[in-house]
């Protein structure tokens, strides 16, 4: 990829960053300020109905609170309803999400044992994960692949044509992958977790894309899971990547078929360009040409006739008749008007004068007239 391409690409990049951020701020930072005056209410109401608590008592209680919840501890309720994070199902969820590089951020470790154990996980694991993607990714486009081909064998029975059969299959596909991993895992997550219809595809849509934000997780809210339902949430991640990474590479495909049809259109758009230029530089070298050799013979049949018409007057170019002696000017541009004049002279029609012919000239003035007796 060229620089200028690579720089084209950046700026779009950065102006859909900055459109991006736009947006959000516009839509998410007049949330934040409510939220903000609302909790300041809140805590100015508790300590008017609480005497007995200063506001520093107040302030320190709300950062041990907002600790635990960065920590993951959910600081509502008894300490005997609560689950615990870091129970067998809960961990392995947390290790898929550090190998598939979600990082939903709702729990992580907070001891240096498991900071380092964790660096060492996912310098290790991310890239068996790869593999392992990159394998069931294979395996779906390979079953996908016959799925569309017997599409495409259905569409040939009706006269369609090839590009349309193509584009019909590829759409049926994508519609049936967004259906199995998004619209039916969003369903489920709505009737387990208690989530909106927009909020579970939110979850879909943020897990599957491995952005992962954390602010909705499966298995974190305060219901009695079934031990299982955290492993089975990690392998529909699982393929739902696989499906989005072979729909990645397809759209991918497509942008180099596109690209590379793109370069050979303007290549040959610079071949026609280059040929007609060539064409008409030929062309006008060919008229050039033309025009020159035209005017040439030209000059020489003018030429050929007046050797023709001395030859038949009688002059012989050894002898020339003189001009009367007179006083001339030595200008050259008095020279070339009278050369002019004699060549004007020469190519006069003949008149005839009794037994001669003269060539229109008048030798009393001392012009050169050509003479001849009639044989």
């Amino acid at each position: 990829m060229k620089w200028k391409t690579v720089t084209a690409i950046c700026l779009l990049v950065v102006l859909y960053l900055v459109m991006g951020a736009a947006v959000f701020r516009c839509l998410e930072q007049p949330h934040e300020s409510a939220q903000r005056l609302a909790i300041l209410s809140q805590k100015l109401e508790f300590l008017s109905r609480h005497s007995c608590v200063n506001q520093s008592q107040l302030e320190e209680l709300v950062k041990q609170v907002v600790s635990a919840v960065r920590s993951g501890v959910n600081p509502t309720g008894t300490l005997t309803n609560h689950s615990s994070l870091w129970d067998l199902s809960s961990a392995f969820f947390f290790a898929g999400t550090v190998i598939t590089t979600i990082g939903f951020g709702n729990i992580s470790p907070h001891t240096e044992g498991g900071r380092i154990f964790c660096i060492v996980y996912a310098l290790l694991g991310i890239p068996l994960f790869g593999f392992l993607l990159a394998g069931v990714g294979d395996q779906l486009g390979t079953i996908f692949g016959k799925g569309i081909a017997r599409v495409e064998k259905m569409f040939v029975h009706w006269d369609v044509s090839q590009t349309k059969i193509r584009v019909i299959s590829t759409l049926l596909f994508v519609l049936f992958g967004c259906l199995l991993f998004v619209a039916l895992p969003a369903a489920i997550f709505k009737h387990i977790e208690g989530w909106s219809e927009l909020e579970s595809l939110y979850f879909v849509v943020i897990t599957l894309t491995t952005i992962g934000f954390g602010d909705f997780v499966a298995g974190g809210s305060e219901i009695e899971y079934l031990d299982y339902y955290k492993p089975v949430v990690w392998f529909w991640i699982l393929v739902g990547l696989a499906y989005f990474a072979a729909i990645l590479s397809m759209i991918g495909d497509w942008l180099r078929v596109i690209s590379k049809r793109t370069k050979e259109e303007v290549g040959e758009i610079r071949a026609h360009a280059a040929e007609w230029t060539a064409n008409v530089s030929a062309e006008f070298k060919e008229t050039r040409r033309r025009v020159s050799v035209e005017i040439y013979d030209k000059f020489q049949r003018a030429a050929s006739i007046k050797r023709k018409l001395s030859s038949e007057l009688g002059f012989s170019p050894a002898a020339e008749l003189s001009l009367p002696k007179r006083a001339v000017c030595v200008g050259v541009n008095d020279e070339r008007e009278k050369n002019e004049k004699e060549l004007q002279g020469l190519m006069m029609p003949l008149t005839r004068n009794g037994a001669m012919f003269m060539n229109g000239l008048d030798p009393e003035r001392g012009d050169i007239s050509i003479i001849e007796h009639l044989k």
